[in-house]
């Protein structure tokens, strides 16, 4: 029987739940779930996992849920923090096992300590209890159930510092109840993002075993550390069957992937003084004034743009030298048709030249195993700066033989109509600068992320929802995993409205999946026009 116990420390109630059976067969695995719902926590974690000789710590995980309900009284959020420690038990030590105690660290909470909990251990590891098939169960594990880890083609050699994306999958020709998984870390390795996919979506899977299906577990973003040969991480399951054996027991089977070792290439020697560890393709990089008139200071409007493979893993522009008094500020950006663009305002401080660059760029190419340099050539501008004049002008009294009611009248209608157009200006500037890279805030991320998701669907800026967003995605025929990523990325953004303020840390990070998210998109869109 499993039993929920909430515990009281010096008189309070601890603000988390814990589950854990009571009883267990020798050689079951079986979990310790710590659930807490309290608003503040950002997540749960435990140093110095003890236990007894014959329980044995597999791994953990850990997941965030946030939920959103309509109320008379208006929206409630509601968020719960899992932690979930999975053990095997064995004979060895006797039937009277435990686990702890337990020091949990409730992230924006506090900390906690959670009392030795008892299991009882039955049997023993020569019984197979109720599972129908073990680890052991080699044969029949690699015929039913499987996991899978998938490498996406980094496209050159890998590098210290080279991004790495890989898949893990559960595959299965049996119906497959409930899947419980966890990851170790990688050898020479970095695990930088884990995004894992709370329900099962399951799919037909192209291998040559009949009938067998997949659904995707996690997507992994990790880096080598160095080079040598770099050990993906690896996942284990336990995977439990519907239905049950020809002796009446419920299938059950514990599988882990088979490991993904990636040899890492050391960088090569000599590198040039202005590397900074850039990993890129070719490119080619211009700077040119736009045809846009002055502004009323006398700023110019500059685009920088990056052409070539390598644009898409430029997110910054690169740093430009400046001469002459003035100051850029950037304005606008977006990409399209291979190419990365950024747009900047050159505020003139006095009358006369600026000029841009030259400038470098340096990278390491990983197709070719070479150093390269993209030279940015020098931009000449000519600035006049247009003072300010506060010489008061004085109105001679005229002689008018209209109302007082008729000037009044006018005066108004003058003020209604200067005050639409300072709108009109408004509102067009705020579109021209709505975009990911220039966002502060969580609105300004959103309405980024909303003008340039329209760019790329639509061709223009217009307003999305959440609903014309799921039917653009659906006509363009987007990667239905891909397309449930946005939409609940951009829900997620629409809740953050609401919630309390958010650290800069995690505000990066937002952005950072912005753009991983239009790349991702961008990158779909593309090999569809190439079919």
């Amino acid at each position: 029987m499993v039993g929920i116990l909430i515990l009281l420390l010096f008189g309070s109630v601890q603000p988390f739940d814990w589950e854990c059976p009571e009883s267990v067969e020798a050689g079951e695995t079986f979990s310790l779930r710590i659930t807490c719902c309290e608003p503040g926590c950002s997540g749960i974690s435990v140093s110095g996992i003890t236990s007894s000789s014959g329980i044995t710590l597999r791994g953990s995980s850990s997941s965030t849920s946030v939920s959103t309900v309509t109320t008379p009284n208006g929206r409630q959020l509601t968020q719960v923090v899992v932690l979930e420690m999975v053990f095997s038990a064995s004979a060895a030590g006797g039937n009277n096992q435990t686990i702890g105690p337990l020091q949990l660290n409730l992230g924006g909470i506090g900390s906690y300590t959670l009392d030795q909990i008892a299991v009882e251990v039955i049997g023993s590891s020569g019984i197979s209890g109720s599972r129908g098939s073990t680890a052991n169960d080699t044969s029949e594990s690699s015929e039913n159930v499987w996991l899978a880890g998938i490498l996406r083609d980094p496209e050159g050699r890998i590098y210290p510092g080279t991004r790495l994306l890989i898949d893990y999958y559960v595959y299965s020709r049996v119906a497959v109840g409930n899947v419980t998984y966890w990851w170790s870390a990688p050898e020479l390795g970095a695990i930088l993002h884990v995004e894992t996919i709370p329900d099962s979506n399951w799919e037909s899977a192209d291998t040559r075993r009949d009938s067998a299906s997949r659904s995707l577990l996690a997507e992994v973003e990790m880096a080598p550390a160095a080079a040598g040969s770099l050990l993906a991480p690896g996942f284990q399951a336990d995977i439990t069957g519907i239905g049950y054996d020809q002796w009446g027991k419920v299938k059950q089977w514990t599988i882990e992937s088979a490991p993904i070792l990636l040899p890492v290439y050391p960088f090569p020697d000599n590198p040039p003084s202005g590397w900074d560890g850039a990993l890129l393709d070719s490119i080619a990089i211009r700077v040119a004034q736009l045809p846009t008139p002055p502004g009323q200071g006398g700023e110019l409007a500059v685009r920088v743009t990056c052409i070539g493979p390598g644009s898409v893993y430029m997110n910054q522009p690169p740093i430009l030298t400046l001469q002459g008094n003035a100051k850029l500020v950037p304005t606008d950006s977006g990409s399209a048709n291979n190419k990365n663009w950024w747009d900047f305002i050159l505020e003139p401080e006095e009358t006369g030249y600026c000029i841009l660059g030259s400038d470098s760029v340096v990278w390491l190419n990983r197709r070719s195993n070479t150093y390269r340099t993209a030279f940015i050539a020098p931009c000449s501008l000519h600035v006049t700066v247009i003072p300010w004049s506060d010489k008061t002008i004085e109105l001679n009294p005229v002689k008018s033989e209209g109302s007082p009611l008729c000037w009044v009248t006018v005066g108004i209608l003058g003020v209604l109509t200067l005050t639409a157009l300072l709108g009109t200006a408004a509102k067009r500037k705020d579109k021209r600068l709505a975009s990911v890279a220039n966002a502060s805030d969580i609105d300004e991320l959103l309405s980024g992320l909303e003008s340039e998701l329209s760019k790329m669907l639509t061709g223009r800026k217009e307003y999305l929802g959440c609903e014309e967003l799921d039917e653009l995605l659906n006509q363009c025929n987007t990667d239905s995993f891909l397309a449930r990523r946005i939409l609940r990325f951009w829900r997620d953004l629409e809740q953050s409205l609401s919630d309390r303020e958010i650290t800069g840390t995690a505000f990066e990070k937002l952005k950072a999946t912005s753009n991983e998210l239009l790349y991702k998109l961008r990158k779909d869109l593309k090999s569809q026009e190439k079919e």
